[in-house]
């Protein structure tokens, strides 16, 4: 267990940086710590976000992606949510929790499931490693990043054209493997909540939001200290990727072309 959580440092040290004040309480440790682990002012570790590759995409459906830079949703990329029961938000996936759950794939391999029970949107991040996921919303005039490693944090971006500046950036909460309460609150404050990494399965990270998504543009990133970071869906650009990873800055460009809507349906 220490192992697991030293890693889940390391890694949200490589994925924010800068003092923020943690969700409900006094806490301005400059990075994501599992508990009892030292807090740390160093800079972040450097992430180069490789190039997309030509390889054939595995998201739902595919697209040439335009190169200007717009924030205009594409008609074809489109995101069926089908309708389920709602899962336990504690990062183990349960036979039959998401059985009727939408499927995507990430570009290394990763698998990613959505569905909905007729109000909220839940996400479920399969794998091996534990890393640092950023489930990214567009909706209406907002951007919402919603991040989980070894605590929970949102960044929020208002449109202002030509670009998005930011209104919040991320608060660290919910650090506690065991404890519920600051996870209910941050769901009732934002209207998300997730597992910390770990938590559960490792690798596995589910989310719950709230928030209102149907229709809203979506993507998502991981990464972890020792690789490349992936990302769905699969043929973004180099640029829509660096916008899902590292720490927000004052304004991004979020080329939301590239996203997919999300469509709840009913099966």
């Amino acid at each position: 267990m220490i192992g697991r959580r030293c890693l889940v440092a390391a890694v949200a040290g490589a994925v924010a940086a800068g003092a923020f004040v943690g969700c409900g309480s006094s806490d301005s440790s400059p990075i994501p710590t599992a508990p009892g682990a030292a807090s740390s002012t160093q800079a972040p570790v450097t992430t180069t976000v490789p190039a997309a590759t030509s390889s054939a995409s595995t998201s739902p459906t595919t697209a040439t992606v335009p190169s200007e830079n717009t924030t205009a949703p594409k008609a074809d990329r489109v995101l069926e949510v089908p309708s389920h029961a709602a899962p336990t938000i504690d990062g183990v996936i349960e036979s039959g929790e998401w059985d009727r759950a939408a499927i995507t794939t990430m570009t290394d391999d990763r698998r990613l499931l959505w569905m909905h029970d007729g109000e909220a949107l839940f996400v479920a991040l399969e794998g091996t490693r534990i890393g640092a996921v950023n489930l990214a919303l567009a909706i209406d005039d907002e951007i919402w990043i919603l991040h989980s490693s070894a605590a929970l944090g949102s960044a929020r971006y208002q449109r202002s054209l030509p670009e998005w500046t930011l209104a919040h950036g991320f608060s660290w909460c919910c650090r506690s493997a065991t404890d519920s309460t600051a996870r209910l609150a941050l769901l009732e404050e934002e209207g998300w909540q997730a597992n910390i990494g770990f938590t559960g399965d490792e690798g596995v990270v589910e989310y719950q939001v709230d928030l209102p998504w149907n229709g809203a543009l979506a993507a998502v990133s991981f990464q972890t200290e020792s690789a490349d970071p992936a990302f769905w869906p699969e043929d973004l650009t180099a640029a829509a990727r660096e916008d899902l990873v590292g720490p927000p800055p004052a304004t991004r460009s979020f080329d939301l072309n590239e996203w997919y809507t999300l469509e709840a349906i009913d099966v």
